[in-house]
């Protein structure tokens, strides 16, 4: 077995305090030893000499080298407190995503079905996030993140719950930051007005109760109460209008600004453009968060131009009320939305947060003139810090409606896990 240089200095170092300590006290016995002294000391000397020579000589590893082909990690990796690596020594890598599974139950008022999907409100994905610093002003970094889904619930329907496994790019970026001129982003990636319509304190907003009514039972379709004919599915009754989502796009951020401001804007393939105002912070221990944003899509097919925004407002005592609302313009008509949630949240146990929600949703015009669509929903996620999951149940009910055609509600009642890493 080879022993490294370090642990060879240890060990002699060891035996000369050893052989000085002998020394020393055989320095205080009789006379006739003192040739046995200085023999000690002698060797003492040369002890020493081969430490330094220790020290001064070059680490060799204990093996060959390992393949260009071998994993960055033992097996067991998961026991320390850091797995991942990057390949360049400057850009510090962040490895995380989520794996988000649900069961769901739903009925149409004439057939029901139990369907097993993948969460679409918060789908399973992986990311690789890159940072770099020049120095105290200047960091540059990079996202790849990648959607993959089996049995999306925003397309999920009766007989369709074996959904094909898909792969879909949500960001492929970089970016460049000053921490007083802002941040510009290259890529795939959010726009400006992106999640401008999902602002949202109750800590359910990224499970159950949202916005965007459609991504959770979203292949459903509404069946007519009189011919049980089948009408639009779910997805495609709702629209919370949220900005131009994730696009090809260059996008510029403010420095935050007056307490919590910040200003974006964004040019996107195709020649549309964004713009997006937010604020994040508090009024004594009120906390706020607010967005607006406003988006013309050019020529791109569609929609024209549309207006939206939303805002949350959690108190000390847990207790939260989230308001959102758009307006679209669809070329012969407009279409518009109002939204309102009532929370509660609070560590009601050691476990993690608990949240407590009910919500209300109306639209107007959307997928026809004249079309109404409503949706409500209960629901109540439990945070189990320990296994950085969040558990969740939602009840919803869906309502929609034409001048020629009524149409039965769709009830469903959805629970599942989101487990983060």
């Amino acid at each position: 077995m080879r022993v490294s240089p370090r642990i060879s200095a240890a060990l002699l170092a060891g035996a000369a305090l050893f052989a000085v300590s002998a020394s020393s006290a055989m320095a205080q016995q009789a006379p006739a030893q003192a040739s046995e002294v200085e023999a000690l000391r002698a060797q003492v000397q040369a002890l020493m000499a081969r430490i330094d020579k220790l020290e001064k000589a070059p680490s060799t590893p204990a093996g060959p080298p390992a393949s260009k082909d071998a994993p960055l990690v033992s097996a067991d990796a998961f026991k320390a407190p850091q797995v991942t690596q990057s390949g360049n020594a400057k850009v510090k890598l962040m490895l995380s995503g989520q794996i988000g599974r649900a069961v769901e139950f739903a009925d149409d008022g004439f057939d029901s079905d139990l369907m097993h999907v993948d969460n679409a409100q918060s789908s399973s994905r992986i990311r690789a996030s890159g940072t770099a610093k020049l120095d105290d002003s200047w960091t540059a970094g990079t996202d790849i993140e990648f959607e993959t889904q089996s049995g999306s619930s925003r397309a999920t329907g009766f007989g369709t719950d074996s959904g094909a496994f898909t792969i879909n790019e949500r960001k492929v970026e970089f970016w460049v930051q000053h921490k007083d001129f802002g941040r510009i982003w290259v890529g795939q990636g959010d726009t400006a007005t992106n999640v401008t319509s999902e602002v949202d304190l109750s800590g359910t907003s990224t499970l159950i109760s949202h916005t965007d009514v459609g991504s959770l039972f979203g292949g459903v379709l509404f069946r007519n109460k009189a011919t049980r004919a089948a009408g639009p599915n779910i997805n495609a009754a709702f629209n919370n209008f949220d900005g131009m989502h994730r696009e090809d796009r260059i996008r510029y951020d403010t420095p935050t600004f007056g307490g919590g401001f910040m200003l974006s804007t964004s040019f996107i393939e195709g020649g549309a453009t964004d713009f997006a105002a937010r604020y994040t912070g508090k009024i004594g221990d009120t906390e706020v968060s607010g967005a607006i944003g406003y988006a013309d899509n050019d020529s791109r097919t569609g929609f024209d131009t549309q207006t939206n925004g939303s805002i949350s407002v959690k108190l000390a005592s847990g207790f939260n009320v989230t308001l959102a609302a758009g307006t679209r313009d669809l070329g012969p008509r407009d279409s518009d939305f109002w939204y309102g949630k009532l929370g509660y949240i609070s560590k009601l146990t050691s476990l993690g947060n608990s949240a407590f929600v009910i919500d209300y949703y109306t639209q107007e015009d959307y997928s026809s003139l004249g079309a109404d669509a409503k949706a409500w929903s209960v629901g109540y996620v439990q945070t189990v810090d320990a296994f950085a999951t969040d558990f969740y149940i939602s009840y919803r009910n869906h309502q929609y409606d034409t001048p020629t055609a009524n149409f039965k509600d769709v009830n469903g009642v959805i629970s599942g896990a989101r487990v983060r890493f």
